[in-house]
């Protein structure tokens, strides 16, 4: 009998939108943010800043990774700080009689990513959507014993979950006073998503600074690189999530041309795809999900989601999106990317979804793994 750790792990929907490239002047907009609905960078600040005053024991803010204009890119961690490991199963053979044999494990570690295109809105309000429902159980008003307070116990004290809220605050910046939705990159254009060196400078970006894959003038030209690579040379994660919008689609790597050309792929691409393939039914929206390179025509080199699956070998890399329109018609942009200010408000933001089960599936050597624990997903 195979070894079977169960994790239960909830949530997910992610990468970026990878569409023909387009130039990025603004166009006149079917609808554009309403921020009493949608954050602005001023009260993204605020409302980080007071969930983290608010729960000291479970979240934690730094503010030292900045953009080229220092602006905070803001990394969350959420976990039980009191409790460094937890407590799992597994499934023993040898040991037929008891059947589970108790080890000592240290928590599941996730590093997840919002915020890495300007025009993409909802990926941040998604997370915030998150934050409400990890914290909710922490409230000293909640009854004790509750499933709320059950809930936010049990993520809190299996997961370890680091967030970078706001890859690309400059971008942001540019978009909010600029109005220009259609704004993609950095302050100097620059696509996040195409800067990082996994086949840096292939014919899956642009050297044109006006196109939406531009990729920048070197690899991880752009500061706010320095997030990334930082905090995966310190920490070993054991999940990479990169979030966006435009489409529902959950994609596998590797999405670069050479891949495309050569069929390489992640040594653990089925289990990726185990993964993707039970994330896809886990809402009511239902995705499309499987390798990059068959679900897209096109490459796109210098990704992150491709150099943390194949430069840092972290063992699941997935990049979701989140959300699309049923139809989009003209050159306008926020549509494209982002729900009616009026969706937020009602409380049913298209593509950010309640609390579902899904399963993470691992394979360590010749011992399948099942991890079956819930992260909450949008």
């Amino acid at each position: 009998m195979k070894h079977r750790l169960y994790v239960i792990i909830t949530c997910l929907c992610f990468l970026s939108t990878y569409l023909i490239a387009m130039d990025v002047r603004p166009q006149q907009e079917v609808y554009t943010p309403d921020y009493h609905y949608y954050h602005s960078l001023d009260t993204i600040d605020r409302d980080l800043v007071e969930i983290a005053n608010q729960f000291p024991n479970f979240v934690q803010l730094n503010k030292f990774y900045h953009s080229r204009f220092g602006r905070s890119q803001y990394l969350l961690r959420l976990t039980d700080f009191k409790q460094e490991h937890i407590k799992t199963f597994y499934v023993d053979e040898e040991n037929k009689q008891s059947g589970y044999t108790r080890l000592q494990n240290k928590k599941i570690k996730l590093l997840l990513s919002y915020g890495e295109h300007a025009r993409e809105f909802l990926p941040v309000e998604s997370l915030f959507y998150l934050l409400r429902n990890l914290t909710n159980g922490l409230s000293s008003q909640v009854t004790p014993g509750g499933l709320a307070r059950a809930f936010s116990a049990e993520i809190l004290s299996t997961f370890d979950i680091y967030v970078i809220v706001l890859a690309n605050p400059d971008g942001r910046y540019f978009v909010e006073t600029e109005k220009n939705y259609c704004w993609r990159g950095t302050s100097t254009g620059t696509d996040l998503n195409r800067n990082f060196a996994w086949e840096f400078g292939n014919k899956g970006s642009s050297d044109n600074n006006h196109d939406e894959e531009y990729r920048g003038s070197w690899a991880f030209s752009e500061p706010e690189t320095e997030a990334f690579t930082s905090i995966t040379e310190d920490v070993a994660f054991d999940l990479f999530i990169s979030f966006h919008s435009g489409s529902h689609h959950i994609y596998v790597p590797y999405a670069d041309t050479v891949s495309k050309a050569t069929g390489r792929e992640p040594e653990n691409v089925k289990q990726m795809l185990e993964l993707a393939a039970t994330l896809s039914v886990a809402t009511k929206h239902g995705y499309k999900y499987g390798k990059v390179t068959k679900l897209n025509e096109y490459t796109a080199d210098g990704t992150i989601f491709d150099y943390m699956a194949g430069v840092r070998k972290i063992p699941f890399s997935l990049a979701i999106e989140l959300w699309g329109p049923f139809q989009h018609i003209g050159p306008s942009c926020f549509d494209l990317f982002n729900p009616p200010s009026y969706n937020l408000r009602i409380g049913i933001p298209l593509g950010q979804e309640s609390l579902y089960w899904t399963e993470l599936v691992i394979v360590q050597g010749k011992s399948r793994r099942y991890w079956k624990r819930y992260i909450h997903c949008m």
